[in-house]
Parts: C-alpha cells; sequence; structure tokens
C-alpha cells in the first residue's frame, strides 16, 4: 500500500458532504410565504446518512492505523489517532443524531420550524469544524512517517546504485576514462544497467523531495513542519538533486570515479535529511519513547540480576555470559543518561557490577545491581510523572485553544446580529430577539467552562468577561422584544467589547501553558483583525455618506478589539497596535461624518500600524529563539568542592580559564612556580599544577 496525499481524501470527502448538507439547509426557508418545513425531510435523510458515514469512517480510520504499522509507518504517537476515531464514534452516534431529532421536531411544530432549522444548522457549522480538525489530526499526525518512508526508500535505491557502480567498476578494470569507440558490447551493457540503477535513484529523490516541499506547506504541525525544513536544507546544502543528475552524466561519459564519489555524497545527504526528519519533537512521544527505553533497561537489569544470583563461577561461559548482559545494561544507561543526567551514577554502578563478575565477586555484584535497578524504577516514575505532567499541560492548552473559538464564533455571530440591529426597524426588531436570547445562552455556557478552568485562580479573567458579555446580550434581548433596536445596539456593543476582553484573557492565559499555541493563535488574530479591517476598507471606498454613517459602528468594534489585543502583546508590539487603534478610532469619527478620504488613509494608517505591530511580535519571537538557543555563559559563583581532608572555596572559576594568573600569588612566586613546572614536571601535568597553585591561592578554609 502506497500512502500519499490521496489517503486523506475520503475523510476530506466527508468534510464536503457535510458542509453540502450545510448549504442545503441554508436555502430553506426563503420567504414568509414559502412552506416553512419544506425540504426539512431530504436534508434529515441526508444526516441519517451522514451518521452511519461517520461510523463507517471511525472503523475506516481504526483499519487504516492497522495498515499504516504494517506498511513501516511508525507514528510517533498514537494517541491523536485513537482519539479521532473517539470523536468521529461521538459524531456518528451523538451529535448528527441531535441534529436529526431537532429536525424532526422541526417537521412536527410547524410554529418553531423556523427556529428549530437554525438550531440544525448551528449543529452542521459543529459538526463540520469538527471534521475539519479531524482531517488536520490524520494530516499531522501520518505526514512526518510519510516523509520518513519516501526518504527510506530513495536511500535504499541510493545504495543499489552505488553497490551497482561499484560492482561494474571492479568487474571491468579497465573501464575508467575509455573512449565510447573502444567500448565493447559487454562494457556498454554494463555502464548501461548501472546507469538506470542511478537513474532510478534520481527519481526516487525527485519524489522525496516533493514531498517534503508539499509537507513543508503545510502549518498544521509546526513543529514537524521545522524538521522537513531543516531535512530540506541537509539536501540543498549537499546539492543532492544536482549531482545525483550529475552522477548519470558522469556514467554516461565512462567517468565511474567521479560518478561514485556523488553518489556518495547524495546518500550522506539523504541519510543526514533522514536523521533530522526523525527528530521527535513531540514532548509526549519522546516521554513515551524514554518511558520504553527504561523498561527495557529493567528487564535487562532483571535478568542480569537474577542471572548473577544464580551464577556457576566456575562455568565460564556462564560467567562471560553474565558479565555481557550486564554491559548490556550499561550501554542502554549510556544513551539514556544523555536525557537523564541522574542516572550517570547508575551507569557507572552498572560497569562496576560487570567488572566484579568478571573479578568473581558476585555478592558485590548482586548489591550494586539493585542499586542500579532501584536507580532505573525511580527514573521510570520520573518520566511517568512527567507523562502526566506534560499530557495535563497539552489537555489545558486544548481546553484553552477550544475556548478561544468559541469566544471568537460568539463575536462573528454577534457581529452579524449587531450589524443587522443597526439596520433594523422598531417594528422588525422582534424578530432578533431569540437569536440573541440564543447567543446569551452559548455565552453562559463558555463563561460556566472558564470558571472551571480558572477555579484555581484568585482572578478570573475570561469568566467575569464572558459573564459580562452574557449580561450584555440578555438585555439586548430584551430591549430587541421591546422594539427598541438603538438601545439593543448599544448593548450588543457592550458585549463585543465584553468579548473581546474575554479574548485577550484567554490569549494571556494561553501563553503561559505554551507560548508557541499563543504566538500562533495571535497571529491568527491578527490576520482576522486585518482581514476585516480591509474589507471595511474597501467598503468604505464604494460607499456613500449614509452608508458610511452605517457602518461607522463596525470601525469602533474593531478599535476596541485592537485595544484589547494591544494588551496581550509582547511590550515592543504594544505601542503600533496603540497606533492602529488610535486610526481606527480616527476613521471611525471621519465616517461618521461622511469624510470619506480622511476615514480612508486613517483605515490605511491602521493597516499599517497592524502589520507594524506583527513585524515588532516576529522579532521579539526571534530574538527569544535566540536567547533560547545561546548555550548559559560561564558560572561566576564560587563553586565548593570537595578535597582530602577539609574543604575550600576556590576563586572563580570563569577568571582561572580567561587569564593565567588571576589570582593573589605575588609576582616572585609566580615565577618560581612557571620555572619549576617548566624545569622539572612532564609538559602534560603543566596545566593541572598551575590550575592547583592558582587554587590553592586563591583558597579559603571553611569554619
Amino acid at each position: 500500500m502506497k500512502f500519499n496525499h490521496a489517503q486523506y481524501g475520503w475523510l476530506a470527502a466527508l468534510v464536503v458532504f457535510c458542509a453540502a448538507n450545510l448549504a442545503a439547509e441554508t436555502t430553506t426557508p426563503k420567504t414568509e410565504k414559502e412552506d416553512p418545513i419544506k425540504g426539512i425531510r431530504p436534508v434529515q435523510s441526508s444526516q441519517e446518512k451522514l451518521g452511519n458515514q461517520l461510523l463507517k469512517t471511525s472503523d475506516n480510520m481504526r483499519d487504516l492505523l492497522e495498515e499504516i504499522q504494517q506498511n513501516l509507518l511508525e507514528l510517533q504517537s498514537k494517541e491523536p489517532m485513537k482519539n479521532a476515531t473517539g470523536k468521529l464514534d461521538n459524531l456518528g452516534t451523538k451529535r448528527v443524531k441531535e441534529i436529526i431529532d431537532v429536525m424532526h421536531r422541526a417537521r412536527k411544530e410547524q410554529a418553531e420550524a423556523k427556529d428549530r432549522l437554525k438550531d440544525a444548522m448551528g449543529g452542521q457549522e459543529t459538526v463540520v469544524k469538527e471534521l475539519e480538525e479531524i482531517l488536520r489530526t490524520l494530516k499531522r499526525e501520518i505526514a512526518p512517517a510519510m516523509g520518513q518512508k519516501v526518504l527510506a526508500q530513495a536511500i535504499k535505491k541510493q545504495i543499489e546504485a552505488l553497490e551497482k557502480l561499484k560492482d561494474t567498476r571492479a568487474q571491468k578494470e579497465n573501464l575508467e576514462g575509455k573512449p565510447k569507440s573502444q567500448l565493447n558490447e559487454e562494457e556498454k551493457k554494463a555502464l548501461a544497467e548501472t546507469n538506470e540503477k542511478q537513474k532510478e535513484a534520481t527519481d526516487e529523490l525527485e519524489k522525496a523531495v516533493k514531498e517534503l516541499k508539499e509537507q513543508a506547506q503545510d502549518k498544521a504541525n509546526e513543529q514537524a513542519q521545522e524538521n522537513v525544513k531543516k531535512a530540506m536544507e541537509k539536501l540543498e546544502q549537499a546539492q543532492a538533486e544536482k549531482k545525483s543528475n550529475e552522477a548519470q552524466n558522469d556514467i554516461t561519459e565512462n567517468k565511474t570515479r567521479a560518478a561514485e564519489q556523488k553518489e556518495q555524497d547524495v546518500l550522506a545527504a539523504l541519510k543526514e535529511a533522514d536523521k533530522q526528519l526523525s527528530q521527535n519533537n513531540d514532548k509526549t512521544a519522546k516521554l513515551e519513547e524514554k518511558l520504553e527505553q527504561l523498561k527495557a533497561a529493567k528487564e535487562k537489569q532483571e535478568q542480569a540480576l537474577n542471572e548473577t544470583k544464580n551464577l556457576d563461577q566456575k562455568n565460564e561461559k556462564a560467567v562471560n555470559e553474565a558479565v555481557k548482559d550486564q554491559g548490556d545494561v550499561s550501554k542502554a544507561l549510556d544513551e539514556l543518561k544523555k536525557e537523564d543526567k541522574q542516572l550517570a551514577p547508575a551507569e557507572q554502578k552498572s560497569d562496576q557490577a560487570k567488572e566484579q563478575i568478571a573479578d568473581n565477586k558476585a555478592p558485590e555484584a548482586t548489591k550494586k545491581q539493585e542499586e542500579v535497578l532501584q536507580a532505573i524504577n525511580d527514573a521510570i516514575k520520573r518520566t511517568e510523572e512527567q507523562m502526566a505532567s506534560t499530557q495535563d499541560q497539552q489537555e489545558k492548552v486544548a481546553e484553552l485553544q477550544q475556548q478561544l473559538d468559541k469566544i471568537n464564533e460568539l463575536r462573528e455571530k454577534q457581529q452579524d446580529l449587531k450589524n443587522q440591529t443597526d439596520q433594523a426597524k422598531p417594528e422588525n426588531a422582534q424578530s432578533l430577539a431569540k437569536p440573541e436570547k440564543n447567543l446569551a445562552e452559548q455565552a453562559q455556557q463558555v463563561a460556566d467552562q472558564a470558571k472551571k478552568e480558572e477555579q484555581n485562580q484568585q482572578d478570573k479573567p475570561v469568566a467575569d468577561a464572558m459573564q459580562q458579555a452574557e449580561k450584555a446580550m440578555e438585555q439586548a434581548a430584551q430591549q430587541l422584544a421591546d422594539q427598541k433596536p438603538q438601545e439593543a445596539a448599544k448593548s450588543e456593543q457592550q458585549a463585543m467589547q465584553a468579548l473581546d476582553k474575554a479574548e485577550a484573557a484567554a490569549m494571556k492565559e494561553l501563553a503561559q501553558a505554551d507560548q508557541q499555541a499563543a504566538d500562533k493563535a495571535m497571529d491568527q488574530a491578527m490576520q482576522n483583525m486585518q482581514a476585516a479591517e480591509k474589507q471595511l476598507a474597501d467598503q468604505t471606498a464604494q460607499a456613500d455618506q449614509q452608508q458610511m454613517q452605517q457602518q461607522a459602528p463596525q470601525q469602533q468594534d474593531l478599535a476596541d478589539q485592537a485595544k484589547e489585543l494591544g494588551q496581550a502583546m509582547p511590550e515592543e508590539a504594544q505601542q503600533a497596535m496603540q497606533e492602529a487603534q488610535q486610526a481606527m478610532q480616527q476613521a471611525e469619527k471621519s465616517m461618521e461624518q461622511g469624510q470619506k478620504q480622511q476615514a480612508m488613509q486613517q483605515q490605511a494608517q491602521a493597516m499599517q500600524a497592524m502589520q507594524k505591530a506583527q513585524q515588532s511580535m516576529a522579532q521579539s519571537k526571534t530574538k527569544e529563539q535566540q536567547k533560547t538557543a545561546q548555550p548559559p555563559p560561564p558560572k561566576s559563583e564560587s563553586k565548593d568542592h570537595e578535597a582530602g581532608v577539609g574543604q575550600f572555596q576556590y576563586g572563580k572559576l570563569g577568571e582561572v580559564q580567561q587569564s593565567n594568573w588571576n589570582v593573589t600569588l605575588a609576582p616572585k612566586d609566580r615565577a618560581e612556580v612557571e620555572q619549576a613546572i617548566k624545569g622539572k614536571m612532564p609538559a602534560k601535568y603543566a596545566r593541572q599544577i598551575r590550575l592547583y597553585y592558582q587554587n590553592l591561592a586563591g583558597a579559603k578554609p571553611e569554619n
């Protein structure tokens, strides 16, 4: 089975199918004269088919997981895929069923048909979004494994081509540089076959590069995307594609020595790229891998310990086997200590146990082995705790991201309702009261959820802001019911301001949990706001005076959003967002006064300021990454050392390393020490003795 982007097609088609159902619902009913329940039955039937298809898709995904493993595509973590199948089960058995029930009630209750249809449409939107998220999960989890798969195939083909070339050179000793006219048929055939092998390797390399380029464009998994880009850099720096093609030409020209060197260079670049691509950046997956290695080391140590306890020391073969088995434990610990420094003493004890077994000191070795086993068990416990903590953090990040999505969705709906309210006449305002009421109920749900998530915090900024939004929406709903659209518009404005505060607060909480996720969410929020400002600017350019005045509140809404969003940004970007907010407020006043040119200029200034804010955020992120990447400075603090019969506090280590004699010895004493080193001691001990005298000169005995 060959894996490519077509593997995602079945799920993508499902999203399209669901979206088509949503579009079908949106078209009914259009006017008051039409039957409000017309067309519900066919949509309901489509929903039932969708539910069945979702359950089938869930089964297909489980089958896909098995097929992936059978085809050597090893996922870094299977949990996201398992969670995706669970979501599909939930969508098929619960969420779609709820939509069908709503449609069934709409058919029975004509008076409530429109409202029921709107509820069903809202459910459809949720199903589509969750399906799209599942699709992103599928791509995110499988794509890295696919990249490794195609690189592995390219490596295999290049190895085959290189072996064929070496074989040709070995069998045809006088082939190198021989003119084509002098080649016999057997030599021509050998070169043609060798060239064909290199062509296959070149084709496979091109496929791998194409696959990696496609993955590099996918922003669904930024960590994997970074690995892909670095892998591509390895290939580009080595000029792998160019050399692969040149190797073909060299073989054709009978320059087999040059071709072999280029093939070796390509192979080395492919292996480096594969190594880079296999780097695991997912924290949970890394810990899972470490835990597996620790458990394997534990199993080896338990086996070695049992072997030592029952060891017949007169049996040389058994002793050698026991020594080897304990050596395997040491090798495992040598790898593990690179990630867990606390295992370094365990490795030393394992080495000691190995030597004691070899020296027929089984009782002493057994004691060391038990200590090693305890150290491994401690490491397993630490890793399991780290995994639990990491999973908790990831769950919190996911909850905060979902919370942000819901806040943004509420804001969009509230903006749409406010636009309708701004245009509504008093006698038509009542029709907007129920949608506003429904929005208030949704805001209350988000507030309740935020309250749970912030229950351990003294301040509850998201919950408080959402509660304010809910109250403002409730008030707007009542004012609409009372046919007071102007007052309702003011309440809706307050609701949007509260939602802006909730968004900014949620963004700050997300930054505390995961800065990278917060940066991504902030980038998306900025893109959305820039798009909204651009759209409004385009409308302003086409609007007359009355239309501009009607659009002015939208400009104020964006100004309020810029204010709140700016407060969640780094300091470098806050000033630019203040400039954007001020420009938007000025544009709103110009629009109110019918001054089109001024409004358009101010809107342009607002967009420039937002771009400036984005640049500042990018620079701030780059500085932070550079700071993280830099090694820590040399410690200048005094460092305690244990020595002989007492403890001494040596002078500053950095000063000792950076200068020859930055200590308290007199010049004459320094000269005598230097002369003693040069005249009496071997040169290889010069540095150690110098450090010894330096330490003595700066030593302070402890009281």
